[in-house]
């Protein structure tokens, strides 16, 4: 069979570029990947609902899938685990191999990301009380984050010069993504990595990571990735080190880690 393609998804503010060191790895091993851009990030007016966002991540994977019958491995960072999850029903391998279709999600890698079960909202919308106190929230539904913050949260393994760059490519992003109730969660069907940053300054905490990957056992989260003193965005600050975690995602053997 021939190597999966992978499908890459930012978390919010950002762009599929924080990617780039990584995917061009990739690529370097004969993968193909595939950077999608989420509609909610910079949106105007602000999205109320993340629907956007699952739509151009399920439109890319029917067309891979269905269309291409090819098999694919789904990255996806911070809260849009939550939106990535939300858009692999019914697209698993095994799905499709029981309605004797080729093609399928062969993994879904969660970096620092949401799993969450169905029901989950991060807040209820029009609610700000419980809203991260690094966040700043409009009455529109658009959530910013200063130069500050987002050097502490983000960037904080990142050289000044580097998290500067990044800060400078940040853009609003809509609250929609954090308000849709979760009605499916890919984690507890589709076999899943999940990778940890142990110096993770942003909401999802050791506490919070523990608790998604030991929920509601047995679950397909099957793999645990550890980059000690890896921060938020481990793209951005370890690519060489994630692209050999994603290529063992893939099925390779013998990839130092």
């Amino acid at each position: 069979m021939s190597k999966p393609t992978f499908v890459v998804v930012p978390g919010a503010w950002h762009s599929a570029e924080i990617y780039s060191a990584t995917t061009k790895t990739l690529e370097a091993h004969g993968y193909q990947t595939i950077g999608l851009e989420m509609p909610s990030v910079g949106a105007e007016p602000a999205h109320q609902d993340w629907n956007e966002d699952v739509q151009v991540i399920r439109h890319c994977l029917q067309k891979l899938i269905e269309k291409e019958e090819k098999y694919v491995i789904i990255v996806c960072h911070s809260v849009n685990g939550l939106v990535t999850s939300e858009a692999a029903k019914g697209l698993s391998t095994q799905d499709r191999k029981a309605q004797s279709l080729k093609g399928g999600i062969e993994r879904l890698v969660y970096i620092m990301a949401l799993a969450m079960p169905v029901g989950f909202q991060c807040w209820p919308a029009g609610d700000h009380s419980t809203v991260p106190n690094w966040m700043k929230m409009d009455k529109m539904g658009v959530a910013t984050v200063t130069d500050e913050d987002a050097r502490n949260v983000f960037y904080n393994d990142l050289s000044d010069e580097e998290a500067m760059k990044w800060i400078s490519e940040l853009k609003h992003q809509s609250e929609g993504v954090y308000v849709t109730p979760v009605t499916y969660a890919a984690w507890r069907h589709i076999p899943s990595t999940y990778v940890i940053g142990t110096e993770d300054k942003s909401s999802i905490s050791r506490e919070v990571v523990d608790y998604m990957i030991n929920q509601d056992q047995p679950n397909a989260i099957d793999c645990v990735e550890t980059c000690e003193g890896g921060g938020h965005c481990l793209m951005i600050s370890r690519p060489d080190w994630l692209a050999r975690v994603l290529r063992r995602a893939a099925g390779e053997k013998d990839i130092v880690r």
